[in-house]
């Protein structure tokens, strides 16, 4: 088992990180046949050093979580074990805070071809090859990877990250309201990562991809004096924003800056709700620039919405749609046939639901959502459409999670 590598910037947690990692490795192999299992790839912060780890009294909490892409023999040995994973990964978190490390696991299958035959240039591939650590198994298997240089990244790629970390933030404004103990920093931690992944996007758009954080804020300041289209559409402050979430993503001991654990936990959940509202206009800003690039136009980004749903190729719509109806998972809310034709003309299911999920995140602390704009971007007949802000929200995530982030 390798782990002769640094994991974090403080020595004292990598004493009982390397152990927890190992102990992850030992579940996979008791879990798995050896027939089956080829390799196990720890990626995310911990593999670049960069994990985040907050001492609390006598254990240790990891902001973010352990990322293993667990590597099978076959694509179909993949579709026989993917269901059991998510279970899996919460029995190895529960084993880890028994030990005084508090961490979410998570473990996402890959089939062996998956690095010669399917790696496209990508943000996740770029990261994977580039910072990917093999834990078990043998050591080159990532070297089957096509190595490619970062400007090599479609922009289209980089827009999807912003996208998706609207979506994840949209989810998280909704869960505020029944959170508590860890899973308060945990959304806390991950308004922190929106910044720097809105940064990250914008590098990677532009063919200057990094995935250390802590080269992001000198990176970004070059880009923006180079870009005066990006400056203008972005909040003054959020150069100085990326340069204290860099702090705190390397260094959470001293720079994280989490609810008041002094406060009630109502009070705790409300200071939550504004992190996410200030978000908001660089999300919108980031938005707006990399459609504007993209398609080639300079509007407001409602209607760069719109324009972007519906300059999807008929190829990727006929492909798109061809997955949802046969994905092997059954869908959270009941697609309509009717309504699911009519939108196959206009778009993609993921455009859609990209669309839907910004305009829904636009809206946060509005008194007035465009409830009817987003339905119609919906495979859902009217019968099942929520009738309010919340639950239109809701069922954006549930939607984005079952046919964009699944498939």
């Amino acid at each position: 088992m390798n782990l002769e590598f640094p994991l974090c910037r403080e020595p004292r947690h990598e004493e009982r990180i390397r152990p927890a990692l190992e102990e992850c490795v030992r579940f996979l192999t008791q879990h798995l046949p050896a027939r089956a299992l080829v390799a196990v790839v720890l990626t995310g912060s911990f593999a670049r050093g960069e994990g985040s780890v907050l001492p609390l009294g006598d254990a240790l909490k990891v902001l973010g979580d352990f990322e293993f892409f667990v590597v099978l023999t076959s694509e179909p040995e993949v579709r026989r074990r993917c269901r059991q994973f998510t279970a899996w990964g919460r029995e190895a978190s529960a084993g880890l805070a028994a030990r005084g490390v508090r961490a979410e696991v998570e473990f996402g299958p890959l089939d062996l071809a998956f690095f010669g035959r399917r790696a496209r240039p990508s943000i996740f591939v770029h990261d994977l090859r580039q910072h990917g650590k093999v834990l078990w198994g043998p050591g080159d298997v990532l070297d089957a990877i096509p190595p490619f240089e970062p400007y090599q990244i479609p922009r289209e790629d980089a827009l999807h990250l912003t996208f998706n970390r609207t979506i994840e933030q949209l989810a998280t404004y909704d869960r505020v309201s029944h959170l508590a103990g860890d899973a308060l920093l945990d959304a806390s931690y991950q308004r922190l990562k929106l910044t720097l992944d809105l940064a990250g996007s914008a590098l990677a758009f532009t063919g200057t991809h990094t995935a250390l954080y802590h080269r992001r804020p000198a990176a970004f300041a070059r880009l923006l004096a180079e870009t005066p289209s990006l400056q203008t559409r972005l909040p003054g402050t959020f150069l100085d924003d990326l340069e204290r979430a860099a702090r705190a993503k390397i260094d959470p001991a001293d720079h994280f800056d989490g609810p008041p654990a002094w406060a009630a936990l109502e009070t705790q959940r409300e200071w939550l709700r504004r992190q996410a509202l200030t978000a908001v206009p660089a999300v919108a800003g980031l938005l707006r620039w990399e459609l504007e690039q993209l398609l080639g136009v300079s509007d407001d980004l409602p209607p760069l919405l719109t324009r972007y749903a519906r300059t999807r190729p008929f190829g990727r719509r006929l492909w798109d749609w061809a997955k949802i109806a046969l994905n092997p998972m059954p869908a959270p809310l009941p697609i309509s046939p009717r309504r699911a034709a009519r939108l196959f003309w206009i778009s993609t299911p993921r455009a859609l639901l990209y669309a839907a999920g910004a305009s829904a995140y636009l809206a946060l602390g509005r008194s007035c959502a465009a409830l009817d704009e987003i339905a119609h971007l919906l495979p859902l007949s009217s019968a099942v459409q929520p009738r309010d802000a919340a639950g239109q929200r809701q069922t954006v995530v549930a939607l984005w999670r079952w046919c964009v982030r699944n498939t």
